[in-house]
């Protein structure tokens, strides 16, 4: 039992020490440039947002105090690699040259952020990071491990559809070419994209070729959503339906809308 208060207070400790360091970290990034300073600014509130949603999360399922402090710790550093990537790629886009998790993790080895901490800790806490915002993820055998990665894609997730509901509701009066990925407002739907969510599946990233193709690619995630009170808080904030709201009201958008307003009722 004192091995494990031990344990529980070290987690604590690195917590509290990780998060000093984050606040210092990414107060080193502002720019001249006011819309970047807007998302750098955004970057920092969602961090907090994510942290606050994997506390909920956390507490609404049955798992250790020190495995809440860990995941915590892994939604502090999720998207780390956007700061970067704003200042010297100007972009939210991921692609080789900028992507905003490998650039997380270059930071998070540089700055030796998880020293202090076991390996298999740091191990988890990595896998986090990695795993937070992949299309589809790999078979994850670790019963700790999946729950804390989907913690985090849920947590993360439904900030996400918070951030950018509000934005597309808004966007005339505020543009964001970053929340934009710089794609093309344009009416058409990939056929791709439909067809998965009307086989209740996540849409596939490289399908997106246009604005509303990344809406729909956003809304998709709730077929991946895995904790009941992921989905109570998407349903209770009507994300989903704020997007709908600014899509074109052809038959195939009102189909995949109902589809998928069906499938988050039944999680309930």
């Amino acid at each position: 039992m004192q091995q494990l208060s031990n344990k529980f207070k070290v987690i604590e400790e690195s917590y509290n020490k990780i998060n000093s360091w984050y606040e210092a970290y990414a107060s080193e990034f502002s720019s001249e440039d006011n819309e970047i300073q807007i998302n750098i600014d955004l970057v920092k509130a969602h961090t907090a947002r994510v942290v606050e949603n994997v506390n909920e999360l956390g507490s609404s399922i049955d798992i250790e105090e020190s495995d809440l402090f860990l995941i915590r710790i892994a939604a502090l550093l999720h998207d780390i690699g956007r700061f970067v990537q704003l200042v010297e790629h100007d972009t939210y886009a991921d692609t080789p040259d900028s992507n905003h998790i490998q650039i997380g993790l270059r930071v998070i080895e540089e700055h030796e952020v998880l020293n202090g901490l076991e390996d298999a800790e740091k191990a988890l806490i990595i896998d986090c990071v990695k795993m937070h915002d992949l299309n589809i993820l790999p078979k994850i055998s670790d019963e700790r491990s999946f729950t804390l990665i989907h913690l985090l894609r849920d947590a993360d997730r439904i900030d996400v559809l918070r951030i950018v509901s509000d934005y597309y509701t808004h966007k005339k009066v505020h543009p964001n070419r970053h929340l934009d990925m710089e794609l093309k407002d344009l009416p058409g739907i990939a056929k791709k994209i439909s067809k998965d969510i009307m086989a209740e599946k996540v849409a596939n990233r490289e399908d997106v070729e246009t604005l509303n193709d990344l809406k729909l690619f956003q809304m998709s995630w709730i077929f991946d959503i895995k904790y009941k009170r992921s989905f109570k808080m998407v349903s209770e904030k009507s994300y989903i339906k704020a997007i709908f709201e600014t899509l074109p009201k052809s038959d195939v958008v009102i189909d995949m809308y109902r589809n998928m307003k069906i499938f988050m009722e039944n999680q309930l």
